[in-house]
């Protein structure tokens, strides 16, 4: 229940914008801003039936055209890390272009380096016992956690490998439903055994676990707090699953950087000045996900209903 509920959204406005008879071109290609003397946005020119037109903006223009997940040139010049990850998500038209335009006219684009970064290591829940692990041996977050909030994390970690380490117990069900697509690393009938086959430094995952083991018998993780429902000690037989960022595990980005704009949806300037007549929302603004350390699902649907309507409202009262 409730998920994908994306379909639905959509239905309930296009309806609403078929009965109020809002006119809507679909079969159209915007090229560029138009701005006057003094660098207002005063209309844009699109291509219609392969014919460019100038079209008139009497209230102002709003870029409401998605990210840039789908631009690898830009991925590449402003955000290099996601391209560590290997699942695009989004639609073909998240090409960056409405934040393009926007900058064209003298629009600031802000956190370009953000981005949103899955990795659903659950289901099976039980592997939540586990603890993840980077190429030192050592813990870096609760593993209780938001998954896409374990994959900010994991790409911001020293070294190249990630593993998420538990007992043979909680491997559970993985291989009949798990949405990580991460292939076992190691195992060991010892700590040690699993130390030599993930090529860690002798002791450090030793280490690791015997603080862990030591706190979790009491219900306790005095480092990252995670909580008690999932704590428990972790004795070997010992699994190591392989969530490295290009591995295999299945790790799934879309972009969070986007014009700068007030509340209202003006974007503003480098110099922190509105440019009059421009308006984002959506990605193409960088809009209340300021940090994918920060995201939850469901925040990108209140930043798309929130700025679009502010973005809206502001533009048709001018």
């Amino acid at each position: 229940m409730g998920d994908k509920g994306g379909a639905l959204v959509m239905s309930v406005m296009s309806n609403n914008v078929t009965e109020r008879g809002i006119r809507v071109e679909y079969e159209a290609r915007v090229l560029t801003l138009i701005i006057d003397d003094e660098g207002a946005v005063q209309g844009l020119v699109v291509r219609i039936n392969q014919q460019e037109l100038n079209v008139r903006a009497r209230k102002g223009v709003i870029l409401c055209a998605g990210g840039f997940v789908m631009n690898d040139a830009m991925l590449k010049q402003y955000a290099p890390d996601l391209l560590r990850c290997n699942y695009q998500t989004g639609n073909p038209g998240d090409m960056g272009t409405g934040i393009l335009m926007g900058m064209g006219v003298g629009g600031a684009a802000i956190n370009m380096h953000e981005g949103f970064v899955s990795i659903a290591y659950y289901q099976p829940a039980s592997l939540t016992n586990g603890i993840f692990i980077n190429q030192m041996g050592q813990r870096f977050i609760n593993e209780d956690c938001y998954h896409g909030r374990v994959g900010s994390f994991a790409l911001k970690q020293p070294g190249d490998r990630i593993f998420l380490v538990f007992n043979v117990e909680d491997y559970g069900n993985y291989e009949q439903i798990n949405y990580i697509f991460a292939p076992v690393a190691g195992t060991g009938d010892s700590v040690e055994e699993l130390e030599q086959e993930l090529e860690l430094t002798a002791g450090s995952l030793a280490g690791t676990l015997a603080m862990y083991n030591q706190h979790a018998a009491k219900g306790e993780d005095p480092l990252f707090h995670k909580s008690a429902e999932w704590l428990k000690p972790i004795e070997p037989p010992l699994v190591a699953l392989d969530c490295t960022p290009g591995r295999g595990a299945f790790y799934s980005f879309f972009t969070l950087g986007g014009l700068d704009t007030q509340p209202s949806g003006e974007v503003l300037s480098a110099e922190g000045q509105v440019i009059k007549g421009l308006y984002a929302a959506g990605r193409t603004a960088c809009g209340i996900v300021r940090r994918g350390d920060g995201y939850s699902s469901g925040m990108s649907v209140g930043d798309a209903t929130f700025s679009g309507r502010l973005a809206g409202k502001a533009a048709a009262s001018r």
